[in-house]
């Protein structure tokens, strides 16, 4: 119902009440794409705020038990995967609804997979600092405020004037937002550099994030 929910309510507030939408799409398609971008970012959200405060609140079980502590952030992201299944679900049957279907659905799970990499790698490095840094899940409440107006979700790139698209492109999040928005609206593929700024983003995070943890086991759980 929570998924549900705030996509209806965001749709509402974009298409009715503030009158947004880009003027080649139509009422149904806009919805659609809303769909496409607020699904991940609500995956990524809800996996990082959880994923970074796991070490924290399980820190006297990780100091009395033998446990691999890499697996607590691992586990909240792996247990954001149930809103993203059930948001991915109501994309599909609305883009079936409105007859959008295109064959670039079947990329959407390796996009997917790839923000789970990200998304992993962050957490490990941020419920490290979480340890050390107890002001950093309230931080994180402000960052997710600011990512949810600076991702285009509501809005293509296009959109904006030329110095706000730049800006967009420094957001990590926006690269798999545009990505995704792509293979389900507009049935095609992205610009190559969505492409490859997608696939650094998730493979350096994944590396630096195991890289990190490896080294400051030995000072945390030791």
């Amino acid at each position: 119902l929570g998924p549900i929910l705030l996509l209806s309510l965001y749709a509402t507030i974009y298409l009715i009440v503030f009158r947004i939408r880009p003027a080649n799409m139509q009422p149904e398609v806009y919805v659609l794409y809303i769909f496409s971008g607020l699904v991940p970012f609500i995956n990524f959200s809800q996996g990082l705020i959880q994923g970074t405060t796991s070490l924290s609140k399980d820190r006297d079980v990780l100091l009395n038990t033998v446990f691999p502590p890499e697996l607590l952030p691992l586990r909240e992201v792996t247990a954001s995967i149930v809103t993203l299944v059930i948001g991915v679900a109501i994309i599909c049957f609305l883009g079936l609804f409105i007859g959008k279907f295109s064959f670039t659905w079947l990329l959407v799970p390796v996009v997917l997979f790839l923000l789970l990499l990200f998304l992993t790698g962050l957490t490990w490095v941020l419920s490290l600092a979480n340890l050390v840094l107890k002001d950093i899940q309230q931080i994180l409440t402000y960052v997710t405020i600011i990512l949810i107006i600076a991702s285009p979700i509501a809005y293509t790139p296009d959109m904006l004037s030329p110095m706000l698209k730049i800006l967009i492109y420094f957001n990590p999040l926006a690269y798999f937002i545009i990505f995704i928005q792509s293979l389900i609206v507009l049935g095609s593929l992205p610009h190559w550099s969505i492409i490859v700024g997608t696939i650094i983003f998730s493979f350096s995070s994944i590396i630096i994030g195991a890289y990190v943890f490896s080294q400051a086991k030995t000072v945390f759980f030791d």
